[in-house]
């Protein structure tokens, strides 16, 4: 024989007591983790949700190994950092990549964002990481760089098969029109593509870790040529 024993039902005072004493008691904890996170003791997690529409684009430039070398001191890496090669798909093969992601992100800030990156290996562990070297927002934001990522003009939308970017104005601006095709080859990241994004550095040294789900490790991605591109 099995004995159960109910929930007993709540009066309406009683309910709203609960709900202010479950109010209170993460209010508290909430403060806690404020506290320990000043004090170095806890990182903070916060949300950052990258937007289906526009689609996120990556544009990806193959570095000549002649300027390697010369790339690295411009872009005054920090000594504990080599640039290396990286596969960006699971069927390439390891290249020196610079590339520019656009993209809609919501949650801890809101807008348009713009991502130079390269791909360096971290000296702790030799695991190639991202490194952005260039951020720009359509809304003021923040990074370990600036502090304060002032907005500037990023303009980044889908208009039917066409996709248009703009990132910064005047003769040094990043322009692009997309025209997507009919069919366009389903393709998969590499796994160390993925695994780069654990750790996200800056110029500074200083980095970002990363938690994501599937929509980033395993979106569903198309691979488009130059001829697509203008």
């Amino acid at each position: 024989m099995y004995k159960f024993a109910f929930t007993k039902k709540l009066t309406r005072f009683g309910r709203l007591g609960r709900s202010i004493l479950k109010r209170f008691i993460y209010s508290q904890m909430a403060i806690r983790n404020g506290i320990m996170i000043a004090i170095g003791k806890e990182q903070p997690l916060v949300h950052f949700t990258v937007e289906k529409d526009p689609p996120s684009v990556y544009w990806v430039f193959r570095i000549k190994p002649t300027e390697i070398e010369d790339l690295a001191k411009k872009l005054e890496i920090p000594p504990r950092f080599s640039l290396c090669p990286i596969k960006c798909l699971a069927t390439d093969e390891p290249q020196y990549l610079l590339t520019l992601n656009v993209y809609r992100v919501s949650g801890i800030t809101n807008g348009t964002r713009a991502e130079w990156s390269i791909c360096v290996r971290d000296g702790d562990d030799g695991t190639p990481r991202y490194m952005v070297v260039d951020a720009r927002s359509s809304q003021s934001s923040m990074d370990p760089v600036n502090v304060v990522t002032r907005a500037s003009y990023v303009f980044h939308i889908r208009d039917g098969d066409t996709i248009h970017t703009q990132v910064g104005e005047g003769d040094l601006a990043f322009s692009c029109t997309i025209t997507l095709p009919n069919a366009a080859p389903i393709v998969a990241s590499s796994t160390e593509w993925v695994t780069a994004n654990d750790h996200i550095f800056w110029g500074n040294g200083i980095s970002d870790r990363t938690f994501y789900n599937a929509g980033l490790a395993d979106a569903r991605q198309h691979r488009l040529g130059g001829e697509n591109a203008v």
